[in-house]
């Protein structure tokens, strides 16, 4: 959350097409969590997001600080749906 949710967040204010690509990569992470019959929790929703992770460095992924990459578009998702479910505070 501190190294893209922080940024990406307030970056989703002035930059419409990324809200809808936000949009699109949370509906995903939901459907994968809940399609297993489970609900989104803070642990269902921390396990993806290690998962997600470990999957994407395995594959030597390294975020470049530069962009939103399909990567950190769907950590910014995991980081949006954890906001919006009451999982986190951001400090503003």
């Amino acid at each position: 959350m501190r190294e893209v949710g922080h940024f990406g967040l307030s970056e989703m204010r002035r930059l419409p097409g990324l809200i809808a690509e936000i949009d699109q990569h949370a509906a995903a992470v939901r459907s994968a969590i809940e399609g297993d019959g489970a609900r989104l929790t803070p642990r269902t929703l921390t396990q993806y997001a290690l998962g997600f992770l470990d999957g994407v460095r395995e594959r030597g992924w390294v975020s470049d600080g530069r962009g939103y990459d399909w990567e950190t578009t769907r950590l910014l998702a995991i980081c949006w749906l954890a906001r919006e479910a009451g999982f986190v505070r951001l400090a503003h």
